[in-house]
């Protein structure tokens, strides 16, 4: 599902034409997780994903702005368009909103799309290491750094793994949720927390007290979507997390 979803992207990708300059010093979420007051919860504002739609739209800025309220120290933006319903407009909405860092969330594969994350606010971006060979996710990482940006690497299995860390990867994003077949398994927080070398964010099926509690055994963080999006109070679902 992810690389035909990634083909598609590649196929509709228009390269970024501006000339970007560092204008600005992009947040920390690496610091973000580490002052967190409550659970480190990054929140995501996602509107729709493959399997249908998340939560109908309203203002990206809104949305954001309550999860803030609930204590979640980072918020993640779905950017792509087709499967998702994201737009890089949310991010730039978003960044302008709310003081915690803000991610870019997407099917990067070009350099370009790292200049498109700085140019409309993102404090970091993710990289999904089994997209790429070592030598161009180290180089996509070292892009991301002239700008300030620590990208957040997404990693599905133990040579994901090898892979990130060889290119340099310092934030890591452990999947639940299988690539190909889409199931979720927790475990996989527990398999892979265990051996990275560097701060790790549990992300994909985390929708109880229960398994926030358990992930977080392993990982300095977690990334949830949908089940906060799907709620009706974000800031209130938002709260119940970080204060499990």
């Amino acid at each position: 599902m992810f690389d035909r979803i990634l083909e598609d992207c590649r196929l509709r990708y228009k390269p970024f034409r501006k000339v970007v300059e560092k204008e600005r010093e992009p947040l920390s979420f690496a610091e973000a997780i580490k002052k967190a007051t409550g659970k480190p919860v990054i929140s995501e504002v996602k509107f729709s994903s493959p399997g249908g739609r998340v939560r109908e739209f309203e203002a990206p800025k809104k949305i954001a702005l309550e999860m803030e309220k609930g204590g979640a120290c980072g918020i993640s933006v779905l950017t792509e368009e087709k499967y998702f319903n994201g737009s890089l407009d949310y991010l730039r909405a978003v960044k302008e909103a709310v003081s915690v860092p803000v991610l870019r969330k997407d099917f990067i594969f070009d350099s370009g799309q790292v200049d498109e994350a700085y140019y409309y606010g993102a404090d970091s971006l993710l990289l999904i290491s089994s997209f790429f060979s070592s030598e161009k996710l180290e180089l996509l990482i070292e892009k991301s750094r002239s700008f300030g940006i620590e990208p957040l690497v997404e990693i599905h299995s133990f040579d994901d793994i090898e892979r990130a860390h060889n290119a340099g990867a310092e934030i890591y994003v452990i999947n639940n949720r299988d690539k190909d077949t889409l199931e979720i398994n927790l475990e996989r927080s527990r398999e892979f927390g265990r051996i990275i070398k560097g701060a790790k964010i549990s992300a994909s099926g985390i929708s109880t007290i229960d398994e926030l509690n358990y992930v977080l055994k392993y990982c300095d963080a977690v990334l949830i979507g949908t089940s906060i999006m799907k709620s009706r109070d974000v800031k209130n679902a938002v709260e119940v997390f970080v204060n499990a």
